[in-house]
This record gives structure tokens, C-alpha cells and sequence, in this order.
């Protein structure tokens, strides 16, 4: 059977991987980068009987700290996307969140999540690839584009040919001309570690999100959940590199935490962190100048999220939705690949309301963790009382009713 829409490529080998150093390639579509958004790309082109040749670095993707817990609408995403049932057999199933603030629980939310470390969120969606999908492990050099066919050349001379290129590379250095334009350096630092009881001792929750206290704290929530038979702690923070209190946290993570949350010892207890504290800092940056025959760029490549903002999968998601679903079976079904086609990628509708509502969220949570302004101090008390006012009506509903709202996540 002939791959949909170019009935070209049917002499290439529908092999699932190609030595490194192989000879020219031909294919439809070329994905540059094998993190989340390229692979699940990849699955969804894949599945679809479309001749897709991805290049990534790693054949098998390092252990980075980078999105760690799959929830709210990321969830039915996936599943629209017939990818959820590989990933959370990977995963640790929770729905109940006990969520606090200065010691005080403000209510408890039930909905779907996951738990699972990037790398093998990233492996989960690896394995789901159809055989047919060709992993080149190499480093992409270089991509010349046209209003036909689009080149890629790998660091030992290989040359793949295509139609159509995405650009999935994160945050990495742009190709083709691209650039990225930084709208708020280093936006906010995220860190990552596991946490344990007491000898003898157990956490009185499942998850747990534990919201700053104040805004000198620089803190917008803590996130504990389960991962991998423990529990891991995500801390979200409008620090700075060089603040003194970064530095106490990677040396003495527990007093740091209770000197920035006091009363969080009430919840964690004496506990301890048993492994080495992870950091990334983030800059928000969207991509300038990508409006090019031949290349769509998705996911952070595109346009990064504050990670407080829980956003970023939502959005690569959406972009793979569109993309995959939408635009290429139309643009491959007519001769050429230029802007004019490109653009609609970018323009659709659907993909601009998620970008957007990216941008408003990374805003909103800095401001509501950080502004000490009257306007915002009414505001966050506002939204915490709402919450709470909320919870308890959802607790008059009783058991029965929040293992719907569990069920119906």
C-alpha cells in the first residue's frame, strides 16, 4: 500500500531504524527532534500510512527535568491522539489532590493524572512507533527549504530528502534561518527531587499541592505526587539563579522548603529528600522569522510555556492535533508545500487560542505568586476564598459524586 498522498516514496525501506552514517534518503515527512512532540508526531503520522523518517540525537533520550505529571485536558489530548493507554500503563495513577495553603487545606480536586519521569514519557511514546517509521540517531546540521522539496544534512554528510519538515527541537538552536526572540528571560526556575516520610512514617495523602505563602517567598506551588513507586516533589518558583536561597535549596533542600513554607511541616512531617535536587531555568521565547515554505515548526520549538503554568504539553499536543490531523493530509494531497500552506498551520484558529491562553497563563501566574500591589493582594485572597468556598460545596455532594467528577475527568 502506498503511503497517502505521495505514491513517490514507495521504494524506501520500511525499516524501523537506519544505520547512522546511511546513505540519501527519501521520504514525505522528515521530523527533526525525537522529544515528546516529534514522537507523538511521528505515532500519529505513522499510524496514518504516511512515510516518516525522524532524527534525534539519542537513541535512548537522557534523564532531563522537563514535564513530569500529565493532567487536566493534556489527558483527553492523548487520548483523542490514541496514544494515553501506552503512556499510563508507564505511569502512576492518581486523582485525589489535597491542595493547601499557610498550613490551611483549601479544598481537595479529583481528576485524572499521571505521574511519570520525561524520559520515559518520551520512551512510552517511542515505543508506540509503527515499524514503518524510520529513527535516525544523528545531528541535524543543516535544512534548505523550498516551495517543493526540503533537505536535511546530518553531521557525517547523510542527506534526507522530503516534502514536508517539522521542526519539534525544543529550545535548541534554530535551523533554516529561524530565530527566536526571548519575550522574558529567565521567566521563572523549576526543581525537581523525591521526598520521603520519616523512618516508620507515612504522608497523609496521595498528592499534595502546596500553594506560597507570601509573595517575598517568590514561590507559586509545590506539587507532590506519585512517580515511579515514590513521591515526587515539582517546586515552581520565580527565583533567580544566583538568589542565595536557590543555592540553600540544591545544598539543604528541606530547611530551604520550611523556611520558604513554614507550615508545610504539618503535612510532609520530618521528611527527607534522598536524591540530588534538579533545576531548569526557563525563558519565554517564540520562534521569529518561521514563516518558510517547506517547515512547520510544534511544541517548544514554536513557543515555550512557564512550567507553573502546566501549559506546555496542552500546547505541543494541540500542535501535533492540528498539524497531524488537519494540515498535512490536505497538504499533501495537492503538488508544492509553500508558505501559503504553512501558514494555516499557524493561523488556525483552534492553535491560536491555546498559544494565547499559554501567554495570559504565564502572566497570571507570576503576577498572583509574586505582585504585592493592592489590586493583586485582593485578588489572590479572592481566588483562594472562592476555592475554599467551592470545596466545601463540593464536599456536601459527598463520596458518590467526586468519584464522578474522578471518573468523568
Amino acid at each position: 500500500m502506498m503511503p497517502p498522498g505521495d505514491s513517490a516514496s514507495s521504494d524506501v525501506k520500511a525499516t524501523h531504524a537506519i544505520p547512522e552514517a546511511a546513505a540519501a534518503q527519501q521520504t514525505q515527512i522528515g521530523i527533526v527532534g525525537g522529544g515528546l512532540s516529534g514522537s507523538i508526531a511521528a505515532v500519529v503520522l505513522g499510524r496514518a500510512g504516511y512515510d516518516v523518517t525522524v532524527i534525534d540525537r539519542s537513541a535512548v533520550y537522557p534523564d532531563e527535568f522537563r514535564a513530569e505529571k500529565i493532567a487536566g485536558d493534556q489527558v483527553g489530548l492523548m487520548q483523542s491522539l490514541g496514544i494515553l493507554a501506552s503512556i499510563a500503563a508507564d505511569s502512576a495513577p492518581f486523582a485525589e489532590v489535597v491542595n493547601v495553603r499557610r498550613g490551611e487545606v483549601i479544598d481537595r480536586s479529583y481528576n485524572q493524572h499521571f505521574g511519570i519521569l520525561y524520559k520515559d514519557l518520551v520512551k512510552a511514546a517511542r515505543a508506540q512507533l509503527p515499524a514503518a517509521v524510520r529513527f535516525v540517531v544523528g545531528r541535524v546540521i543543516d535544512v534548505q527549504t523550498g516551495p517543493q522539496r526540503q533537505f536535511i544534512t546530518l553531521h557525517d554528510g547523510t542527506t534526507i530528502e522530503a516534502r514536508l519538515v517539522i521542526l519539534a527541537t525544543g529550545m535548541s538552536t534554530p535551523l533554516c534561518g529561524i530565530g527566536r526572540r526571548v519575550v522574558r528571560p529567565k521567566q521563572s526556575m523549576s526543581f525537581g527531587f523525591n521526598v520521603e516520610p520519616a523512618p516508620g512514617d507515612t504522608f497523609g495523602f496521595t498528592s499534595l499541592t502546596y500553594y506560597g505563602e507570601h509573595g517575598s517567598d517568590a514561590i507559586d506551588y509545590l506539587s507532590v505526587f506519585p512517580i515511579g513507586g515514590a513521591l515526587r516533589a515539582n517546586l515552581f518558583t520565580f527565583h533567580q539563579l544566583r538568589d542565595p536561597w536557590v543555592r540553600r535549596l540544591r545544598e539543604d533542600p528541606k530547611t530551604a522548603l520550611l523556611e520558604a513554607l513554614p507550615h508545610l511541616g504539618r503535612f510532609l512531617g520530618d521528611f527527607r529528600v534522598p536524591n540530588k535536587v534538579q533545576s531548569w531555568v526557563m525563558d519565554l521565547s517564540v520562534a521569529d522569522n518561521h514563516r518558510r515554505d517547506g517547515v512547520a515548526i510544534i511544541g517548544d520549538a514554536f513557543q515555550t510555556s512557564c512550567p507553573a503554568a502546566g501549559v506546555g504539553v496542552s500546547r505541543l499536543l494541540t500542535d501535533v492535533d492540528r498539524l497531524c490531523n488537519v494540515y498535512i493530509p490536505q497538504w499533501l494531497a495537492a503538488p508544492g508545500m509553500g508558505v501559503d500552506k504553512i501558514g494555516q498551520f499557524y493561523d488556525d484558529p483552534i492553535k491560536r487560542r491555546t498559544d494565547m491562553r499559554a501567554e495570559r497563563l504565564n502572566a497570571y501566574r507570576r503576577s498572583l505568586s509574586l505582585d504585592t500591589s493592592l489590586i493583586w493582594k485582593v485578588h489572590r485572597s479572592q481566588v483562594y476564598l472562592r476555592r475554599r468556598a467551592l470545596g466545601w460545596l463540593r464536599n456536601l455532594g459527598g463520596a458518590d459524586a467526586r468519584a464522578v467528577a474522578s471518573r468523568n475527568a
